[in-house]
């Protein structure tokens, strides 16, 4: 009993940072320093830094040396939990643009601060909203803006990769940019979908080489998008896949 009073004591008490800097952040990026995209990401940094040592997450990150420099290109990750947001402004440096689900826009205080950092809602119910949406997301990979993408959808229930949205595809074959995959591990055993609680851990979040896509821009879109979905898929999965069989180990080794 004292244990779950001290773990919601925990879990209120993160969150409520989480609340408190985002408001502040608002409040500062719309006044002080409007448009100033450098601050903006320094704030998003602190901001996640906070929440990972009250938090009492440890991430360990491996691949750094395959982050891009001086080249645009498409982050996707896999997404276990809501804290794969602050995990990624820890990991991720640089400037880069969320695309994100029309439905987070209008949660209070986290979609105010998603329409400030102009991130991008997809409107997954309109296929003509969906195709301005498209259109956009081409122009501002061709003015120089990364972006990062969750090409699952939404959050996971379990340490399944799900299927991957074909959306998350299609503009790839007009941007012409490499992918960057990033797997996270872990993040789901800190924060499960559906439960606010929060428990201290650790989460490896890999990142993997850049795939390029020269050789199948030629293909109809529904090709392209399967045949680039399964590159990123299979990329991701070698991961996560040796990442299970190690934590496998690790229980038989504690029995």
């Amino acid at each position: 009993m004292l244990k779950k009073t001290f773990r919601i004591a925990h879990s209120i008490f993160w969150w409520t940072d989480w609340i408190m800097i985002m408001i502040l952040a608002i409040i500062f990026d719309s006044v002080v320093w409007r448009g100033n995209r450098s601050m903006y990401r320094r704030v998003e940094s602190f901001w996640a830094w906070t929440l990972m040592m009250l938090g009492g997450i440890k991430l360990e990150i491996v691949g750094s040396e395959n982050l891009p420099k001086n080249e645009t290109v498409v982050y996707m990750a896999n997404h276990q939990s809501d804290i794969d947001w602050p995990i990624i402004f820890r990991v991720i440096p640089g400037q880069y643009l969320f695309l994100a689900k029309k439905e987070l826009f209008d949660v209070p205080v986290f979609g105010t601060y998603m329409r400030i950092q102009k991130y991008i809602p997809i409107e997954r119910d309109s296929i003509r909203k969906s195709f301005k949406t498209y259109k956009d997301i081409v122009a501002l990979i061709g003015s120089g803006n990364s972006i990062v993408i969750y090409p699952e959808g939404t959050r996971s229930y379990n340490r399944e990769l799900q299927k991957f949205k074909s959306f998350s595809f299609a503009f790839l074959q007009d941007a012409r940019v490499r992918v960057i995959p990033v797997a996270i591990d872990g993040s789901i055993d800190i924060q499960k979908k559906g439960s606010p609680l929060i428990s201290p851990g650790r989460v490896k979040v890999t990142i993997l080489p850049p795939i390029s896509f020269d050789d199948i821009y030629n293909l109809e879109t529904r090709e392209f998008c399967s045949a680039a979905s399964n590159r990123v898929r299979r990329s991701l999965l070698d991961v996560l896949e040796k990442s299970a069989v190690v934590r496998h180990a690790e229980k038989i080794v504690a029995i």
